[in-house]
């Protein structure tokens, strides 16, 4: 009678089994796949910071040649204004005239440059894109 009972236990865990009993090799397994899943993202997270740093080292790089190649340009600038106060003096004109010419254009150029730039703002309103998120259609031109 015993090896009955032994039988009817070992045909009991294989209905077990057969019914989506757990085993421990799946347990095994599934820990493995969340154990790879964590490695891997904690490897994307790795490169992830890597390059934020290297963009940020990259920008600021970029940031400190603007300002150096400002100062050139704007010394550069100057010089160029100096050489022509310069040779309008040598030709006759009063160095106070000669100045403020070359001080008045640089302001009226200025003065332009600034009005164009405030006219091109309404160009930073993304209207297209709020247009589309709104469900407008858009706009037609009139003929």
């Amino acid at each position: 009678m015993p090896e009955g009972g032994g039988a009817s236990a070992d045909t009991q865990s294989d209905r077990v089994a057969a019914r989506g009993g757990i085993r421990p090799g799946i347990i095994d397994e599934v820990s493995g796949v969340f154990a790879s899943a964590r490695a891997a993202l904690a490897d994307f997270l790795d490169l992830l910071s890597l390059e934020a740093r290297r963009a940020g080292l990259s920008l600021m790089w970029m940031v400190a040649c603007g300002v150096v190649a400002a100062v050139c340009i704007v010394s550069a600038w100057l010089g160029l204004m100096a050489a022509l106060v310069i040779a309008a003096v040598s030709l006759g004109c009063p160095l106070l005239v000669a100045v403020l010419a070359v001080a008045l254009t640089n302001g009226a150029a200025g003065g332009v440059l600034i009005y164009r730039g405030m006219g091109m703002s309404h160009g930073l309103l993304f209207s297209a894109t709020r247009r589309q998120l709104a469900g407008k259609s858009p706009a037609m031109p009139t003929p």
